[in-house]
C-alpha cells in the first residue's frame, strides 16, 4: 500500500472521491410490507398498507409560538405562525390565516425543526444501561454475546422501543447504524418498526455483531431492490461499512457495490489510523459520515473536509466507553459538517439529544478554555439544520424553510426548568429535555400531542421489549 494514492489506485479501486447519496435519499414508493405471523426468513410481498394507522397528513396553523426556522435568511420570530399542509411547510411569518386550517395555539411555546440524531444502534436499546463496570462485562462484550441470540422478534421490539423514545424526545430523523441484522427477517422486523412508527431516517445494513467483518452484500441489494415494499418514503438505505482496515480487499468490494447501488456510506472512525488509511486509498467521498473522529489529527480534519466528508459525534458514549473527546472545534473551523449522534442507550442510558448537544458545547468551551469558543445557536445548528445535511437531507428538512417537509417540534415552556423564554438558543441547548417535547410533527403528521402520543401505544411497547429481554437474557445466559 502506497503512502499516496495514484492514478493506477483509483482506476483499480474504481471509487473516486464522489457522493454516495444517490437516489436512495428520495426514494417514494408508498407501498410497503406487512406481517400477519412471524418474520419470514425472506423478503416478503407486502400484504397491507401498514401506514393506515398513522396520524393524517393534516392541514395546521400554529399561531403566535416563538419560531426558531433554522433558516438563516427567515431568522426567529418571537410572535410567529406556521402553517403546514399536505406535509409541507406553506407559510412561516406573522398574522398568518388559512381557512380550513386547525388552529393549534403556539402561545409559551418555542416551535423548531425536530432534532436529527445521525447514527443510533437501535436494536441494542433492550440492553439498556447494561454496558458493566469491570473486565469481561463492558458494552462490546454483552452486545456481541447477547446480539447473538436476538431474533427478529427482538429486532422489531428494540428499534420500536427506540423510535417511540425518539419520538418521545423531539426527534423526527434518525439514522438506524443496523449492526446486527443476522438475515433478511431481521432487516425487515427493523424496517417495519421505523415505518409503523412514521419516523425519517435512514437504514444502514451492517456485520452482525460477533460474526465477523463481512456485510451481506446480497442482502444489501435485495433491501435496495425491495425498497418500495418495505420502506416509507422518509425512509432510505445505506450501508454500515466496516471500513478497510486489516480487510481492504472486502472493504472496497463492499464500497463499490454501495457505489453501483447509488447508497451512502457511514463508517466508524473509531480508533487511530482510520481517516488518513481511507485517505491514503482515496475512498473519502462526499457525503461519506465518519463517526466519533476521537483520534482525528489537523491532516485528517482537513482530508474530511476537502473530500465533502461529513462526522457524527457522539458525546455521551464517547465519554462513558472512555474514548476520549472529539476535536469538536477544529472540525467545525475546518469546515466539517457534523451531526449528533445517540450512539447506543447501552452506554448513554437515554436519548436525549438536548444534553447530548449541552455537552458539546461544553466539551469544546472547557477543551478551548473560552466561554465563547462554540455558541449554543452554532450547537442547536449541528442538532438541526447540520444534522440534517450530514445525512443529505437538508433540502427537505431540518430547518423551517416553506417548500420543506413538516418535521417540527414544538417546545412548552410551562415547567420549572424553562419557565419562560429568556435566549432561546441557550435556553434549549442548556435547560430543555424530553419532558418539555409538547408536539412532534413528521412529514405534516402529528405523532405526539399534549405530550402524548397519538398513535404509538407505550405501554404495550414497553412490555413487549421487556419480554423480549427477559428471553434474549435467558438464552444467552448473561
Amino acid at each position: 500500500m502506497s503512502a499516496q494514492p495514484d492514478q493506477n489506485d483509483k482506476n483499480r479501486h474504481g471509487i473516486s472521491r464522489r457522493s454516495f447519496l444517490g437516489r436512495s435519499i428520495l426514494l417514494g414508493a408508498a407501498g410497503v410490507a406487512g406481517y400477519t405471523n412471524a418474520f419470514a426468513d425472506t423478503i416478503s410481498a407486502p400484504l397491507q398498507n401498514q401506514d393506515q394507522n398513522l396520524p393524517p397528513q393534516g392541514h395546521y396553523l400554529i399561531k403566535n409560538a416563538y419560531v426558531l426556522t433554522m433558516d438563516a435568511k427567515l431568522g426567529d420570530l418571537k410572535q410567529g405562525d406556521v402553517l403546514v399542509q399536505n406535509g409541507e411547510i406553506k407559510q412561516v411569518g406573522k398574522g398568518l390565516s388559512a381557512a380550513g386550517a386547525e388552529v393549534i395555539q403556539g402561545e409559551g411555546m418555542i416551535v423548531m425543526p425536530g432534532l436529527v440524531e445521525t447514527h443510533w444502534h437501535l436494536w441494542t436499546s433492550l440492553l439498556r444501561s447494561m454496558a458493566g463496570d469491570r473486565e469481561g462485562r463492558g458494552y462490546f462484550d454483552i452486545t456481541r454475546t447477547v446480539g447473538q441470540h436476538y431474533t427478529p422478534e427482538s429486532m422489531y421490539a428494540a428499534t420500536r422501543l427506540a423510535v417511540a423514545e425518539a419520538i418521545h424526545s423531539g426527534i423526527t430523523t434518525l439514522h438506524d447504524w443496523s449492526h446486527n441484522a443476522r438475515s433478511p427477517a431481521f432487516a425487515e422486523a427493523s424496517l417495519q418498526a421505523l415505518r409503523e412508527a412514521g419516523i425519517r431516517g435512514r437504514y444502514s445494513l451492517g456485520v452482525p455483531a460477533g460474526k465477523g467483518g463481512v456485510v451481506d452484500l446480497q442482502l444489501l441489494e435485495r433491501l435496495k431492490q425491495e425498497w418500495p415494499k418495505l420502506a416509507s418514503d422518509t425512509l432510505h438505505l445505506g450501508l454500515a461499512w466496516p471500513g478497510i482496515n486489516d480487510r481492504e480487499e472486502q472493504g472496497i468490494k463492499e464500497l463499490k457495490l454501495a457505489q453501483q447501488l447509488g447508497i451512502p456510506v457511514s463508517v466508524h472512525a473509531s480508533r487511530a489510523g482510520v481517516i488518513s488509511g481511507l485517505m491514503r486509498e482515496n475512498l473519502l467521498a462526499e457525503g461519506m459520515q465518519l463517526i466519533h473522529c476521537k483520534d482525528a489529527t489537523l491532516s485528517e480534519i482537513q482530508g474530511i473536509a476537502k473530500a465533502g466528508a461529513v462526522a457524527s459525534l457522539s458525546p455521551f458514549s464517547e465519554l462513558r466507553i472512555g474514548y476520549g473527546i472529539p476535536p469538536v472545534k477544529e472540525l467545525l473551523d475546518t469546515g466539517v459538517t457534523i451531526g449528533i449522534s445517540a450512539d447506543t442507550t447501552t452506554l448513554t442510558g437515554n436519548a436525549d439529544l438536548f444534553a447530548a448537544l449541552k455537552i458539546l458545547l461544553n466539551l469544546a468551551n472547557a477543551l478551548n478554555r473560552s466561554e465563547f469558543a462554540l455558541s449554543a445557536k452554532r450547537t442547536l445548528e449541528i442538532g438541526t439544520i447540520e444534522g440534517a445535511r450530514s445525512l443529505g437531507l437538508s433540502d427537505h428538512i431540518g430547518s423551517l424553510t416553506p417548500g420543506k417537509r413538516a418535521d417540527l417540534i414544538m417546545l412548552s415552556t410551562n415547567a420549572l426548568n424553562l419557565g419562560y423564554v429568556t435566549e432561546p438558543y441557550q435556553l434549549i441547548v442548556e435547560a430543555a429535555q424530553p419532558a418539555n417535547v409538547h408536539t412532534v410533527m413528521i412529514d405534516g403528521r402529528i405523532l405526539k400531542r399534549n405530550h402524548t402520543f397519538t398513535h404509538l401505544n407505550k405501554d404495550k411497547i414497553m412490555a413487549e421489549a421487556k419480554a423480549e429481554f427477559e428471553k434474549i437474557m435467558k438464552k444467552s445466559g448473561w
